[in-house]
């Protein structure tokens, strides 16, 4: 019971633990394993560096810094994420739709399959052509 006390009183005024530090150590980790099989050297260095940064960024005090870099941590991984689920949703509707471009402005149209020509209004800027789905 008194370590943990001692513990909660070191952490105290610390950043703590969040999701980038977590997957800073998580890939460390990775790394390190993988060190064993492949380019030996230089994923384990690497893996040491991610783990350190990690711990450096729960030990630290200075929650401000470490906000900024969770933010930026967080809108690069909703990027990626949001990307995906894009083409994820395309996929599974790529026999339903098929997807099109407006040849005046390039908007991405979104029109129905079939096996004949249809008359395709752009949403963006109003152009009406004639596409065969």
């Amino acid at each position: 019971m008194q370590r943990i006390q001692k513990l909660l009183f070191y952490m105290n005024g610390r950043y703590g633990y969040d999701e980038f530090s977590k997957f800073l150590l998580v890939i460390g980790l990775l790394f390190g394993i993988l060190s064993n099989f492949f380019l030996g050297y230089v994923l384990s260095i690497l893996g040491m560096a991610l783990i350190a940064f990690g711990v450096l960024r729960v030990l630290s005090k200075e929650k401000a810094n470490r906000l900024k870099e969770l933010r930026t941590y967080l809108k690069l991984k909703n990027q990626i994420t949001t990307h995906y689920v894009k083409l994820k949703n395309r996929w599974v509707q790529r026999k339903v739709y098929k997807v099109t471009k407006c040849p005046e402005c390039k908007q991405k149209v979104r029109v129905p399959r079939k096996n004949k020509k249809i008359r395709i209004t752009c949403p963006a800027c109003k152009t009406k052509f004639v596409k065969k789905t």
